[in-house]
């Protein structure tokens, strides 16, 4: 059954998502077969009741191919092994804490007072306080404030609305302020805006809408566009050989949009295409002590305003048991990604790769291990340096700041142990080492 699955979306996605599209509109419109006037009789009689019925062979076919997935059990809670803040399915509300009998702990003590103090909930909505203290390579400490509103339906209890603005201080940028506001129409959909600007050059603004569920759990589709300018980019060279005394910067300025649709099957899969657009300027750098990018990388490609279009496909797999704090399963992608002159872009490209987790849970409960990997190739003629293979950051080589290593290929193995030193529904704190 897996794979008559697999060969039905490999063969008709194109085709399954244009009868979706056909039949809708069809629908919308109205439209009704033709009519013709008999002459004998002067009454209006419809072609097509005088031929018989007849069978629309694109109908047909949609359901027959819905039919074969269907059977497959798809699954609309499937998510790529990146890292995301909220999962695109809306999250249940979890219980309202229980204090624990007594005695009580140390620990238990101080985070029981702790929720008290920054925590407020009535029904089943929460108010939260928490502290945002970050640090980067890059960008150096960043300090301030976040306060989170969750509104959840009150039949459900899936949380609807979650408003996270927030107020930061950094000193390459000054004080930043930003908005971020989820919203879940549905259960399986998201729509998520947010919007900052800082006292000095970093400011974005963004949209994206992405439903797992459309179509009885079948289809997929995401829409994303943003612009944002950001300063704090890096740039060393190209290769693993480059330097930390070659260190550049740069602001960063782009627009992008991005669309997917896909197929789930089979459970645990999902089959996807897309296309992205993006526009993007280096500009000068702004950060003291830092030579520029294009004094001392003149030649690289990617100075300047570039365009990229390109077209994407990809295969994802989830078997985690949980999107948000995962202790089971694997998660994984394959990619693939071609760019085309003739289409409008600046450069002529294909990326492919493969990405995956697997995650043990130990005897221990409180006791999580995770193993990630990911391989990612890029080749072509006038690649931007800021489309090649990156390693640096907290999502592919911790330690280093984004972008400190580019290159052509990339591969790239961790391990990371996860640990709870403890907890207080329905708020967990966590320690990683790894």
């Amino acid at each position: 059954m897996k794979r008559s699955a697999a060969a039905a979306v490999c063969l008709s996605l194109a085709l399954l998502i244009a009868a979706f599209t056909y039949g809708s509109a069809r629908a919308a419109t109205g439209r009704v077969r033709p009519y013709s006037i008999s002459a004998s009789s002067g009454s209006a009689t419809s072609s097509a009741s005088a031929a018989g019925p007849q069978k629309h062979p694109i109908r047909a076919a949609r359901r027959k191919i819905e039919g074969v997935i269907k059977k497959t059990s798809p699954n609309p809670r499937v998510q790529s092994p990146g890292t995301s803040p909220m999962p695109t399915n809306a999250p249940v509300m979890p219980p309202k804490p229980e204090v624990p009998p007594a005695p009580l702990t140390g620990t238990q003590r101080f985070l029981l007072g702790a929720s008290k103090v920054m925590t407020h909930s009535w029904g089943d909505n929460i108010f939260v306080w928490l502290p945002a203290v970050s640090t980067d390579p890059n960008t150096g400490p960043t300090y301030g404030i976040l306060p989170v509103l969750v509104l959840a339906d009150k039949i459900t209890h899936h949380i609807r609305h979650l408003i996270a603005p927030s107020y930061t201080y950094n000193e390459l940028f000054g004080h930043t302020g930003t908005w971020r506001y989820y919203y879940y129409p549905t259960d399986a959909s998201q729509l998520f805006t947010t919007a900052s600007i800082s006292q000095r050059t970093n400011h974005e603004i963004k949209a994206r809408y992405e439903n797992t569920s459309a179509h009885d759990g079948i289809l997929y589709v995401r829409a994303e566009s943003y612009y944002r300018a950001d300063g704090s980019n890096r740039f060393f060279g190209i290769g693993p050989q480059s330097r930390e005394g070659d260190e550049t910067g740069y602001v960063l300025k782009e627009g992008v949009a991005h669309g997917d649709v896909g197929l789930n099957f089979a459970h645990a899969w999902r089959a996807t295409i897309g296309a992205r657009f993006r526009r993007l300027a280096t500009d000068e750098n702004i950060i003291r002590h830092i030579a520029d990018l294009s004094s001392r990388f003149p030649t690289i490609a990617g100075n300047g305003t570039k365009n990229t279009i390109a077209q994407d496909v990809s295969l994802l797999w989830d078997t985690r048991d949980s999107p948000v704090t995962p202790s089971r399963g694997s998660s994984g992608e394959f990619f693939g990604e071609k760019t085309s002159e003739a289409l409008g872009s600046d450069s002529d490209f294909i990326r492919y790769g493969l990405e995956g987790k697997r995650f043990f849970l130990w005897k221990d409960p409180n006791q999580v291990t995770v193993v990630r990997g990911l391989f990612q190739q890029v080749n072509g003629r006038f690649i931007p340096f800021y489309e090649l293979s990156h390693l640096g950051g907290r999502d592919t080589l911790r330690g280093f700041g984004d972008g400190r290593f580019n290159d052509r290929g990339a591969l790239v193995f961790s391990v990371e142990h996860r640990f709870t030193f403890a907890s207080l529904a329905p708020w967990a704190f966590r320690s990683w080492w790894g």
